[in-house]
This record gives structure tokens, sequence and C-alpha cells, in this order.
């Protein structure tokens, strides 16, 4: 059984997969999984995972997952 943390990372690279191709049915339903996943992310997810989907860097939250490492620092955007 794969964790809601995979799941995301295959959602993500699907939208932004399918964004590239401009098909706006597949574009709608990748989002809808995404933002599904995101609902069901645990309290114990990664700060920056949660700061790069709440704000919708939805290429950044893929290239965090893919990185494999925890990062448990605090998102400080704009400092």
């Amino acid at each position: 059984m794969m964790s809601v943390e995979q799941e995301l990372r295959e959602a993500l690279a699907q939208f932004i997969g399918t964004a590239g191709r401009r098909q706006p049915e597949q574009i709608a339903e990748a989002l809808n999984k995404v933002l599904r996943l995101e609902q069901q992310l645990g309290a114990d997810a990664p700060p920056m995972l949660r700061h790069y989907l709440e704000r919708r860097s939805y290429q950044k939250a893929l290239d965090f997952l893919n990185a494999g490492r925890p990062e448990t620092g605090t998102p400080r955007c704009g400092q």
C-alpha cells in the first residue's frame, strides 16, 4: 500500500504533465486528486511540503518529495 506522500508525488507529476499538454479535463482531475491528498496529509507532514502545497507551488512540492530527505525547517518566505 502506498503512503499519502507517495500518492501525492504521483498526483503532482500527473498534474504537472497534464498542465504542460493543456488538457483541461485531465488537469482538473489531477488537481482535484492533489487537493484531496493534501487534505489527507498527517499532522507529521514536513512543514516545507505543507508550505509548498498551500502556496500551490506544485513543482517545488514535487521536487521536495523527490529529494527524499526530511526537511523540518519552518518556511521563511519573504525574509
